[in-house]
């Protein structure tokens, strides 16, 4: 028996989660057929009635395929929800874990800490992890495209922090916010864990009737704190914090992040402790690429947001030139230049967000240099003369006015840096 027999679904997107959801479905004894949109018309479902439809998280909340089920009456749910569906039938402990920036760090160390299974937007389908042969955690990373409609009752969720991105998609920032609380919305126990840096205006969205376990990176708290150089949770110390492998205040908590859930599922210290110090960087988040032209390069392509990009910042030493831009999400550049560290000395703009990106910069930062440039190849060149002790690609922006994501975007970044770097040995 399977918990979808008898379940008849369509699955609406042909990418990687939506052919993992309708292996899943069909693995647990439902049915599941994939449609996908011709040339961007809808196309609807044709053989009958449905139980439920699988929506992909790159659908608009204004898609057709909405609209259609709404009229018929047919629940919509995400590969994500799919997924957990199976974990929790088979008893396995499911984490969820949210936040404008962290995500994939948190994930990582929480799996890492628990001995579970790192999946969701970090990569890996929810429904894929669920359905191996493994009583391991699932810990899911969760995007607020694929938390705006879901329907989830973790064991534990976590949301890492909330800052401004995706109000173009979401119809707005606090849409995007209330996205993010919706992680817990459902949940009638298990623990809510919160990272420090949450709006008040945003808390009070929270709706859950989970314990909330609280991070502070500053004073002890009611769940994970620092204290005298240790992590300590709920007043008694974990590890010396000298311990956790990646570097940067961001990464601190991060790290208080993933201790709270990992506490909260009894984790030992030693697990704990080895998780923290085995811990490797993401790849294009803070990737020290190599020097050239005089330079330290440094790849943050996976800054697509203010709060990351400032971040970003912080963790680099000496004077810099900051490489900004690309598809913009309504991204308020002056919330950027207005907090932006004096140590940024000049400015490449590139991409669809270019121009937006040098008025800001000259309103609130008229003494910077600014450089406009079409795409990321002419702003490595930029860059390259400019007079700085490190170059930082962290655009603030989506990657999609020039490529298929932030991996490819830093992958040519450090393409055309070696390139710099070859030249110079000749």
């Amino acid at each position: 028996m399977g918990i979808f027999d008898g379940k008849r679904f369509f699955v609406y997107g042909n990418g990687a989660s939506g052919r993992s959801a309708a292996r899943a479905i069909k693995k647990h004894g439902g049915k599941a057929k994939i449609y996908t949109d011709d040339g961007g018309r809808f196309v609807a479902p044709k053989d009958g009635a449905y139980d439920g439809a699988v929506i992909s998280p790159g659908v608009r909340p204004n898609h057709a395929v909405y609209g259609y089920c709404a009229e018929r009456g047919i629940p919509t749910v995400g590969e994500a929800e799919i997924g957990l569906s199976i974990a929790k039938s088979s008893g396995r402990i499911t984490v969820g874990v949210t936040g404008t920036n962290g995500k994939t760090t948190t994930t990582k160390l929480i799996a890492d800490m628990l001995g579970g299974v790192a999946c969701g937007n970090i990569g890996y389908p929810v429904s894929a992890a669920a359905c191996e042969k493994s009583t391991a955690p699932i810990v899911c990373e969760l995007s607020s495209f694929q938390l705006y409609r879901a329907t989830l009752k973790l064991d534990v969720a976590v949301i890492t922090n909330m800052a401004s991105d995706h109000a173009d998609w979401h119809g707005g920032i606090e849409n995007y916010h209330a996205a993010k609380c919706n992680i817990a919305a459902n949940m009638d126990g298990g623990y809510l864990v919160l990272g420090e840096d949450i709006p008040i205006r945003s808390l009070n969205m929270l709706k859950t009737k989970a314990h909330i376990v609280w991070c502070s990176s500053t004073a002890p708290t009611d769940g994970a704190y620092v204290q005298n150089g240790y992590f300590c949770f709920n007043g008694n110390r974990v590890c010396p914090v000298d311990y956790l492998r990646l570097s940067g205040a961001h990464n601190i908590k991060n790290a208080l992040c993933a201790i709270g859930a990992a506490k909260c599922l009894n984790a030992d210290n030693a697990a704990i402790l080895g998780a923290m110090s085995g811990a490797v960087a993401s790849p294009h988040r803070n990737e020290v690429v190599g020097r050239a032209s005089g330079k330290l390069w440094i790849d943050d392509s996976k800054g697509t947001n203010v709060s990351a990009s400032l971040a970003a910042v912080e963790q680099t030493v000496g004077t810099v030139c900051l490489i900004l831009g690309g598809r913009g999400k309504d991204t308020d550049f002056g919330e950027l230049f207005s907090a932006l560290s004096p140590r940024v000395t000049s400015i490449v703009a590139m991409g669809e967000t270019a121009q937006a990106v040098r008025d800001s910069a000259i309103r609130f930062c008229p003494e910077l240099a600014v450089t406009v440039v079409n795409g990321l190849s002419d702003a490595v060149r930029a860059a390259a003369a400019a007079d700085a002790e490190t170059v930082l690609l962290s655009p603030a922006c989506a990657s999609f006015d020039e490529f298929k994501s932030y991996a490819q975007r830093g992958d040519r970044f450090k393409a055309e840096v070696h390139a710099l770097m070859k030249q110079e040995q000749k």
